[in-house]
């Protein structure tokens, strides 16, 4: 005799409301990155999109699996849940953020999945225990990511009135394992909020030095110079991670599909600590000795999320071929390292290229293939010339950086340091 007893329309019910936790959780971590300083931070939530996005996936596969025939797992439900998650990026600080998703929404996920587990059949439901382990697993991973931050950066994540209030409101609303709840009159202040705007610009850490631009003035004199070039670019890749990230916050009502592609925004994170990393080998720390400046958002964020979707797009649609051609050019001077983190590059931006297509048509959808080609090409040239403006007019902002690159690159001995190079400067990518 079974000890444990629940029936499909319990658990489909229970699945699609941890499903749309999940993701609007996600879409409001997606939303804050651009405005998160900590760098250390920043790189952990835009991993943490990622897994989440799996997440939601499955859970929204397993919602499917048990509402068969029935597919309105993203129609409208949990309404009064969502209204709270969607209030969590107009935290007032970087730190309430990060409190209010590490220290209340994320335990609260943790606590209902173990519950679940542990009031449902697994050999019933075996594939919600199968999606549900590896869940619990990543979740836990997560929260010991989270506590390592607050060890590393010295800072705390904690505001006890905040996460008190969180708390409340989300019991009030029927908590995450719960039915859907009207929380009732003494939140509608809190919950009626406007919703967060993202900002005009993504922020960088405040430890680093204010810049310009990212692409140096001129091209590197060799090979040592070369490598660093290419890592600056690589490092500076942080835009398109938050651009990524933007496209999952401000365009709601989206198939489940665009988002769970853009939440590959941990790609470009992962290329811009690809650069970090080859930087910290030579010597070079990051904001400090070379610039991490967002020149693409300050140059067309106020043209929407649209555009720099569009630059994006056309940027990568180079990258394989120019990533490609680095590689060998890395692997010929022995920089393995740098070799094989392009060589990883292209095949991201090979699948980010249909990625970018797929948002194009949803933000654009009334546009023909030949206008969005002129569009980007537009902004393509345009951007061009505002680095080359900025290069000519000496207002580029390098000069501090570029001192302290000379002095590094001078310090390295390698076989190839006297071999002139002739190639294409960076501004061709990232």
């Amino acid at each position: 005799m079974k000890t444990v007893l629940r029936d499909v329309k319990t658990a489909s019910q229970m699945m699609r409301r941890y499903y749309r936790a999940v993701k609007e959780t996600m879409r409001a971590m997606a939303g804050y990155l651009p405005s998160m300083k900590s760098w250390e931070t920043r790189k952990m939530l835009a991993r943490h999109i990622w897994l989440d996005a799996m997440h939601a996936d499955m859970l929204r596969s397993r919602t499917l699996d048990l509402r068969y025939p029935r597919v309105d797992v993203d129609e409208d439900s949990d309404a009064h849940l969502i209204k709270l998650l969607h209030q969590l990026p107009n935290a007032a600080t970087d730190e309430q953020f990060v409190a209010g998703i590490y220290r209340v929404i994320k335990p609260a996920l943790l606590a209902a999945f173990k519950t679940y587990m542990h009031n449902s059949d697994p050999l019933d439901d075996a594939p919600s225990h199968l999606y549900l382990q590896r869940i619990i697993n990543e979740l836990e991973q997560q929260q010991t990511d989270f506590e390592t931050i607050r060890t590393s950066t010295g800072k705390a994540f904690a505001d006890t009135r905040w996460e008190t209030f969180l708390h409340s409101v989300l019991a009030a609303s029927g908590g995450i394992d719960g039915l859907d709840l009207d929380p009732g009159e003494k939140y509608i202040p809190f919950l009626s909020r406007a919703l967060y705007q993202l900002p005009e610009e993504g922020a960088r850490d405040e430890s680093w030095e204010p810049a310009v631009m990212q692409v140096p003035p001129r091209l590197p004199d060799n090979w040592i110079e070369h490598r660093i070039w290419v890592a600056i670019d690589h490092a500076n890749e942080v835009w398109a991670s938050e651009t990524a990230a933007a496209l999952i916050w401000e365009y709601d009502n989206k198939p489940w599909n665009l988002y769970y592609e853009a939440a590959r925004c941990y790609d470009e994170m992962r290329h811009a600590m690809m650069g970090e990393a080859r930087l910290a080998s030579m010597g070079l720390q990051i904001g400090i000795d070379y610039p991490m400046v967002p020149d693409h958002w300050r140059t067309f964020r106020q043209r929407g999320i649209g555009a720099l979707l569009l630059l994006l797009h056309g940027l990568e649609q180079r990258g394989p071929l120019h990533k490609s051609k680095l590689k060998q050019e890395l692997f010929a001077v022995h920089d393995f390292d740098g070799a094989q983190d392009c060589d990883y590059d292209w095949a991201d931006e090979s699948g980010h290229i249909t990625y970018g297509l797929s948002w194009l048509k949803s933000v654009f959808p009334g546009w023909q293939k030949l206008q969005i080609i002129e569009e980007t090409n537009k902004l393509l040239a345009e951007w061009r010339e505002w680095i080359e403006r900025h290069h000519h007019e000496g207002t580029h902002g390098y000069a501090v950086f570029l001192s302290r690159i000379e002095a590094k690159a001078k310090l390295l001995k390698t076989e190839q340091s006297d071999t002139q190079v002739v190639f294409q400067p960076t501004v061709v990518t990232k």
